[in-house]
């Protein structure tokens, strides 16, 4: 007899429940314009099935995905992806540090982030213009960490915001968020930008599992960050059809992994920047000309002629793993087609040690104490 393992796993659960509590020339390859032609009816398809609807609110959250796929599951729950939405107070760095303050010379506003005095476990970021002063309840951090954490908080007047300092792991510091520079006309304005509804969701769609039309106070914590039904789906018919007995074990799920390169870059393009797609040329010589247009790897990905020219080998998971945070090295990648004995693609002339720091150098000067590695995979030159 064949044993059913989200079965016996379940039951193991219920029962636990009752007794506890190449070398590359810069210039854009002639077929990305056709590649991008084929992409044009994609997007729209693709990025309506990123993630889970509003309808989809209950789920089943990781912990059910755990029973049958403890590794992963395991691996991903400790992953960056994971960790893109937090509790303020669940943010130990920033809890050691306070409370934290900062002096944005730029416009005079004084800042503070501090334990709240009206609420024993809340976080509070106070800014102070002239005599007067404001506060904004900080609810969420948004950002792994690895480079920022902006916070969305809610006023006094209960409007919600995006906060005008962010946390800097760089510096260890508050520093002006970036795109919020503009001075302040006031210690309120000064507090936030502020979101209207379509704004926030806009704004935490990617940095949650499901349900991001959640005016930002009442979000479960089991929806914030990014988890296995973000990318996968609900997992209810998948969870269904297990205990069925069925041996059709991909039935009720995606696996974004098993996307072709074209469709698994605007998937993941959906929150890593969308490609140009169809036969925007304006779009596509934007992202060649814009260096801010490096924050979003999808959309440069495309420009490569590593990506148009593998006949589909590269794609986002050629190189990343989506469940863990980013590899040491990716030597072995570049090397899988540009070792001499593969005779697929070119071997570099100059070195097969940390590809990455030539042919996909990290640029600076677009977000604040930050530096993104550009995915427009080429031979850099003075000009670029």
């Amino acid at each position: 007899m064949r044993h059913n393992p989200f079965k016996i796993n379940a039951a193991r659960q219920e029962q636990a429940a009752g007794s506890r509590p190449l070398t590359l020339s810069g210039k854009p390859p002639v077929l990305l314009l056709s590649v991008l032609m084929a992409a044009g009816t994609l997007s729209a398809a693709l990025l309506s099935s990123s993630s889970p609807s509003d309808s989809d609110s209950a789920g089943n959250g990781a912990g059910q995905c755990a029973t049958c796929h403890l590794e992963i599951a395991s691996r991903q729950l400790a992953s960056d992806h994971a960790h893109t939405m937090m509790k303020v107070e669940d943010i130990p760095e920033l809890m050691r540090a306070l409370p934290v303050e900062h002096l944005d010379r730029a416009s005079g506003v004084a800042y503070r982030i501090e334990r709240s005095s009206a609420q024993p476990a809340g976080v509070d970021l106070v800014a102070r213009m002239g005599t007067r002063e404001e506060t904004l309840r900080l609810l969420w951090g948004v950002g792994a960490g690895r480079k920022g954490i902006t916070f969305i908080g809610q006023s006094d007047q209960g409007a919600f915001g995006q906060s005008r300092v962010s946390w800097y792991q760089k510096i260890g510091k508050l520093d002006v968020t970036t795109g919020l520079e503009k001075r302040p006309v006031d210690a309120y304005d000064a507090l936030a930008g502020w979101l209207n509804p379509h704004e926030s969701a806009h704004c935490l769609s990617c940095h949650m599992t499901r349900n991001e039309n959640t005016p930002p106070d009442s979000i479960p914590e089991a929806d914030a960050g990014v988890h296995c039904e973000r990318c996968h789906g609900s997992g209810e018919q998948h969870i269904q059809a297990m205990a069925e007995e069925t041996d059709n074990f991909s039935r009720g799920i995606d696996n974004p992994g098993r996307l072709g390169a074209l469709e698994q870059v605007y998937f993941c393009g959906a929150c890593h920047g969308i490609p140009p797609g169809g036969a925007d040329l304006r779009a596509l010589g934007h992202a060649m000309a814009m260096d801010h247009s490096v924050r979003f790897p999808a959309e440069r990905l495309v420009l490569s002629r590593c990506y148009n020219e593998s006949g589909g080998r590269l794609k986002c998971t050629t190189c990343h793993d989506p469940h863990e945070n980013l590899a040491s090295s990716f030597d072995g990648n570049c090397l899988s087609c540009h070792e001499d004995q593969a005779g697929f693609a070119i071997p570099c002339p100059q070195s097969n040690d940390d590809c990455v720091r030539c042919h996909m150098p990290r640029e600076t000067g677009f977000m604040t104490h930050s530096a993104f590695a550009d995915h427009w995979i080429r031979v850099v030159t003075s000009s670029d």
